[in-house]
């Protein structure tokens, strides 16, 4: 039986043993590229963990000290911290193992329709709900990723990304779904839809999306830096 109070780190913790353990795959080899990951999780995770301390100073979500260890710096919890590490990185591992293993696959003339349909509801629920500050600020900034993407003609990967972010939902819907059913994570409904998959609300699904979308398209950009950089 955990403890309460380790609640939060436990599960950060068993979130990262299989991502770390599969690393040293032969094929994937996913430890090659650790310099190439904290690069490209370096910015997102300071935008996030700025935008995730300005929400909790606002009540837009609160932690429950009950589940955390005790240990906070800038209102956020400790394991918070260590959240914008470990999560990410399950999630691109994840994506490297999907452009090893499924090198071809593609979405092929359904891409664009995709990117098309989540622009879309992402401006349809902002301008329905505008003064939902999580479900506002989260579909912004999926809206103009996707749309800086499409402008810039980034978008050979986004196949692998949505599918990484799609079997990232099974181990996010355990981790959320402990976070938000104990609940670790309070949330102010009055900031979002009030829509919750069993008990986490809709926007986490797309908060993280936004998140992978920003990291990968880094971390691609740095591997291919990396391929064209001449050896002397």
């Amino acid at each position: 039986m955990i403890p309460n109070h380790l609640t939060y780190l436990f599960l950060i913790l068993i979130t990262i043993v299989g991502p770390i353990a599969l690393s040293f795959d032969k094929k994937v080899a996913f430890y090659k590229n650790w310099k190439h990951f904290a690069l490209a999780m370096l910015t997102p995770t300071v935008i996030y963990i700025i935008w995730d301390i300005w929400f909790t100073k606002i009540k837009v979500w609160s932690f429950n000290p009950q589940f955390v260890c005790g240990n906070w710096f800038a209102s956020l919890p400790i394991e918070e911290y260590l959240f914008f590490i470990i999560i990410p990185y399950a999630c691109l591992f994840i994506y490297a193992c999907l452009k090893v293993y499924l090198p071809s696959f593609s979405l092929n003339k359904r891409l664009k329709p995709t990117v098309f349909l989540l622009m879309s509801i992402s401006i349809f629920v902002i301008c329905v709900n505008p003064t939902h500050l999580y479900t506002t600020v989260t579909f912004g900034f999926l809206f103009v990723t996707l749309a800086v993407l499409l402008l810039t003609r980034n978008t050979k990967h986004l196949s692998h990304i949505f599918l990484a972010w799609i079997i990232a939902l099974l181990p996010m819907s355990y981790v959320n779904g402990v976070l938000t059913g104990k609940p670790v994570l309070i949330y102010n409904d009055a900031q979002n839809l009030g829509i919750r998959i069993g008990t986490i609300p809709l926007e986490d699904f797309f908060y993280n999306m936004v998140y992978m979308l920003w990291m990968i398209t880094v971390y691609e950009i740095l591997k291919k830096k990396q391929n064209i950089t001449p050896r002397y």
